[in-house]
């Protein structure tokens, strides 16, 4: 994990769905009735209407809050921290531009409002939300010491040239690109219910289109766009793209590999349905050099060493800090959860 993050942006919809106008209103659903009658929340200035908020919640706005109103402000301290938790390209791409970074700010200002609502309402209260806002905190601040100590323990430029290279020299085989080769095909699903029979006819109709196909009574991409119910390569003409050789259906490696450039195939059955299939160029299989790998590498070991330093993190944590367990607990907790899955009222 690269970053903890500690501001969480809500997703706003931007689809807009129109409803008829005797639907409902948003504002009614939420209780807070017209514009007109809407009960405004005003800075806690000793007025009156905070007098009547500190007696109840006003039954016309359900996210009046009594808090502060400097507990729910945004302020130069708080988003400094939020963009120092941030990864160096997104902090650099909020700050390089004007519009994206008003964006931000107001985002974070409604989630503050939301979260003064829901305090509120004491939604913190609860006992389960008060256990889930525990776990949460408690992962943060594992994910937190885990990275700490494993960028501590990551050895300083590593990997080095020297061992990427190694690695490169010792890993040829992965460093191939496999032969590849571009395909077009017309689908025609076989359903399980279908009988022999069906399929027999299924077939013959199938046959009877890649006759007229290499009569050029129709063209392939016509045709894959009228017949074929393979949704993805429908509406491209049937082309399915620069594919692995390795990857084709046995029946359809043998049947393209074998044909010519260009050749329309007969009817041909797989586990999935019938197909008519068109072979394209054969790109051969070719090496990465070690420039081109070089950078994949280096990845790939830093994951490698990072993973392997988080298992021995956890391994040293449990026998340091050992947590009390047993085969036979276990077993007894999973029989009774079961049977009975009530969590205790809290007290």
């Amino acid at each position: 994990m690269n970053h903890i993050k500690t501001a969480i942006l809500l997703v706003c919809l931007s689809t807009q769905v129109s409803l008829p106008v005797s639907a409902f209103s948003i504002r009614d659903l939420l209780g807070m009735g017209e514009e007109e009658n809407r009960t405004e929340v005003l800075p806690s200035d000793g007025s009156e209407a905070d007098a009547a908020g500190a007696q109840g919640q006003d039954a016309t706005n359900w996210a009046k809050s009594n808090r502060p109103e400097a507990a729910a402000k945004v302020n130069l301290v708080l988003i400094k921290r939020l963009l120092a938790n941030l990864g160096p390209a997104q902090r650099s791409a909020l700050l390089a531009d004007d519009a994206t970074f008003n964006q931000f700010i107001r985002q974070e200002a409604s989630n503050l409002s939301v979260i003064a609502a829901a305090q509120a309402n004491k939604v913190q209260e609860d006992a389960n939300t008060a256990f889930l806002m525990q776990r949460g905190a408690d992962n943060i601040l594992r994910e937190i010491y885990l990275k700490k100590l494993i960028d501590a323990k990551l050895p300083e430029g590593f990997p080095s040239e020297q061992q990427v290279r190694e690695y490169f020299d010792k890993n040829q085989e992965k460093f191939v690109i496999a032969e590849r080769v571009h395909v077009w095909q017309i689908f025609f699903p076989v359903d399980e219910g279908m009988d022999e029979k069906a399929v027999t006819a299924l077939r013959k109709r199938v046959n009877a289109i890649a006759q007229d196909i290499r009569k050029n009574k129709i063209d392939f991409n016509s045709a894959a766009i009228k017949y074929s119910q393979h949704a993805p390569s429908n509406t491209n003409g049937g082309y399915m793209g620069l594919i692995k050789t390795a990857d084709l259906k046995p029946g359809i490696k043998t049947a393209l590999l074998e044909s010519a450039e260009g050749k329309i195939s007969q009817a041909l059955t797989t586990d999935t349905g019938i197909h008519i299939v068109k072979r394209g160029a054969i790109v051969p299989a070719r090496k990465v050099s070690f420039e081109q790998g070089k950078a994949q590498i280096r990845t790939l070991l830093t994951k490698q060493v990072r993973a392997q330093l988080r298992k021995a993190i956890f391994e040293q944590a449990a026998s340091t800090y050992p947590v009390d367990l047993s085969d036979n607990k276990i077993e007894e907790w999973r029989l009774r959860l079961r049977t009975n899955l009530e969590i205790p009222a809290s007290k």
